[in-house]
């Protein structure tokens, strides 16, 4: 084989292994594995989380109870809060706070 053939052999080589590496690699790393039908483990993190900050009540709140819990939480994020969670969409159900349309309950 020829010098030129090696040195394109070798540049086509690089190349290739430089595409799997940095594109396809990380795609197959990154990409959410679960079942059709299953929670990804994400969603299941976030819901043990939530209940790390105030519990979720047993119990559905009333709307007015849902505003002075959402007060109360004011410093709470509704996804690590399990009491503003559930007073949040007891608002929105009501019709007294209207979600972002990227808000998923």
């Amino acid at each position: 084989m020829s010098t030129t053939g090696l040195v394109c052999t070798t540049a086509v080589g690089v190349l290739t292994l430089g595409i799997v590496l940095f594109y396809v690699l990380p795609y197959l790393v990154d990409r959410p594995v679960h079942i059709d039908g299953e929670r990804p483990s994400t969603e299941i993190l976030a819901r043990i989380a939530r209940d790390q900050c105030h519990r979720a009540p047993d119990y559905p709140y009333s709307v007015a109870e849902a505003r002075r819990v959402f007060r109360a939480r004011i410093n709470c994020d509704a996804d690590s809060c399990g009491a503003k969670h559930e007073a949040v969409w007891t608002l929105i159900d009501a019709g007294v706070l209207r979600p972002s349309s990227r808000v998923e309950r």
